[in-house]
């Protein structure tokens, strides 16, 4: 169960990742400013969470925490997105913790 839900959110990340690489694409012509570099970090930064998700990278997880603040603001799929990534998290933290029952 808990893959279906990893690879919901990391698809659902890497299409919002290439969704501002594509309409970055096309104010390429403007000059450079900062709104387009940190346009083009934050979709590095999604496509590098939703990979992380897919590929099951536990290790690299901490990606992840980022995209979830990031696409809160992204209203209303990417708050949907994030909430979803929330639940999933504590969730498997939940499932992680030892039963301390006894």
């Amino acid at each position: 169960m808990n893959k279906i839900h990893r690879q919901i959110i990391g698809i659902s990340w890497l299409v919002l990742g290439t969704l501002i690489f594509s309409l970055l694409l096309l104010k390429l012509n403007s000059a450079i400013n900062v709104a387009v570099v940190g346009g083009v970090l934050a979709g590095l930064l999604f496509i590098a969470g939703g990979f992380v998700l897919l590929a099951n990278l536990r290790k690299l997880s901490w990606v992840c925490h980022p995209c979830a603040l990031l696409s809160l603001l992204t209203f209303p799929l990417g708050t949907l997105i994030s909430l979803y990534f929330l639940w999933y998290f504590f969730k498997s933290l939940q499932l992680a913790r030892p039963n301390r029952e006894g």
